[in-house]
């Protein structure tokens, strides 16, 4: 039907609004509700909305709007003051799911390819979802925050590698790898030619913009042409609409628009967005043996970055409150593990079955750091409570 899609989106607002409400009342993270809602929605379950080319194009637009207003959320003092420590927190947490992943897939499948395909597909975080709990509550900006986004930028580049080895089949040229480096190379210079000239200019639209007015559109419009341009440039764009955000962000007036692009975002596309995460899992009829190792899988896949972070960070100076938090807000997988999963599917490195099993596992995680990183942070609050109020 050429006008289902209309229906598809109004039934996604609906009932993801519906779940965000019941995800409340029992003290959990809003993301969640979303997740349940387009797995519920989907294909595994009811199967009234399947993922469309303009779903997919909502969900990516809904990702680069968080991310931009993550950016917003994030002074750039800051960031670069701790950029050294955002490269330790973000290596070890790539290097220790990497072998564990690899080392765990051995339980399902005896073949060095495969093997290190597991591995690899976990290496990278989806900071997207951790940011969206972490503006829920209100923990964007704080220290764990700071760390998670910084951490998340650095990881973004090494899945970016990760990425491409896994579409050249594992036989990557020196030049195709040199390549690559150089275009990511020239997209930084670019964000921060384009940062600093841009910066200039929203300020003299801020002379001129009393009432605010303007801000919000050009604001979006920055943000998306930074993600197209980190995206032609091999880089994910939720790192050119998170640079967008810096600038912006650091704006007097950049950060008074805020509110008016916050509500649009969490009316429409950060819902669409949650909810088509869920609708990626198309069938739960999987044998008791690949159940099993699904759960096992999903626990490495947790553990692995709790781990790799959280030792990155207390190396960095961080107590183990933080740490901990930091390691399970880096937990998350999302799009570069489904795109390499993707990938690897359709170069015939893996099959439907192990498609699957990345799939319900990237699902399962999603589902489970928020929890998990909401009871840290509940957790922390009431001990230092009792500790202020003996």
């Amino acid at each position: 039907m050429e006008y289902k899609y209309l229906l598809d989106i109004g039934l996604i607002i609906v009932v993801v609004k519906i779940f965000t409400l019941i995800t409340q009342k029992i003290k959990m993270p809003k993301v969640l509700g979303g997740l349940i809602a387009g797995i519920v929605l989907g294909p595994a379950m009811l199967d009234i909305v399947q993922n469309s080319t303009i779903l997919e194009a909502l969900s990516k637009f809904g990702i680069i709007l968080i991310m931009f207003l993550a950016g917003m959320e994030t002074s750039i003092k800051k960031f670069i003051s701790n950029s050294n420590k955002y490269i330790v927190i973000a290596s070890i947490g790539v290097i220790v799911p990497l072998i564990l992943g690899t080392l765990v897939s051995l339980i399902y499948v005896q073949d060095l390819k495969m093997n290190l395909f597991f591995g690899a597909v976990i290496t990278a975080t989806s900071v997207s979802i951790t940011v969206e709990t972490l503006i829920e509550m209100k923990k964007i900006k704080s220290s764990v925050g700071m760390a998670i986004l910084g951490a998340g930028v650095v990881d973004d580049i090494i899945g970016i590698v990760f990425l491409t080895i896994v579409m050249n089949s594992g036989n990557l040229q020196v030049s195709t790898f040199t390549l690559m480096m150089l275009k990511i190379i020239i997209f930084f210079l670019m964000a921060i030619i384009l940062g600093l000239l841009l910066f200039k200019v929203f300020e003299k639209i801020e002379e001129k913009d009393i009432k605010s007015e303007q801000m919000p559109t050009y604001s979006i419009a920055f943000a998306l042409i930074l993600a197209y341009i980190a995206e032609r440039l091999g880089v994910s764009g939720i790192i050119g609409a998170y640079i967008a955000g810096l600038v912006i962000g650091n704006t007097e007036k950049g950060r008074k628009v805020k509110g008016k692009i916050d509500l649009v975002v969490h009316m429409i596309f950060s819902p669409i967005f949650f909810a088509s995460i869920g609708l990626n899992l198309t069938t739960l009829s999987l044998n008791k043996p690949v159940w099993i190792f699904i759960i096992i899988f999903t626990g490495v896949t947790i553990v692995s970055k709790i781990i790799g972070n959280g030792l990155g960070a207390k190396l960095c100076g961080y107590t183990n409150d933080k740490a901990v938090q930091i390691g399970i807000g880096m937990a998350t997988r999302g799009e570069v593990a489904l795109i390499m999963a993707d990938e690897a599917k359709k170069l015939g490195l893996i099959n439907e079955e192990i498609f699957s099993i990345v799939i319900i596992t990237v699902l399962l995680v999603t589902i489970i750091t928020p929890m998990l990183l909401h009871y840290s942070f509940m957790k922390n609050t009431v001990i230092e409570d009792a500790k202020n109020n003996p």
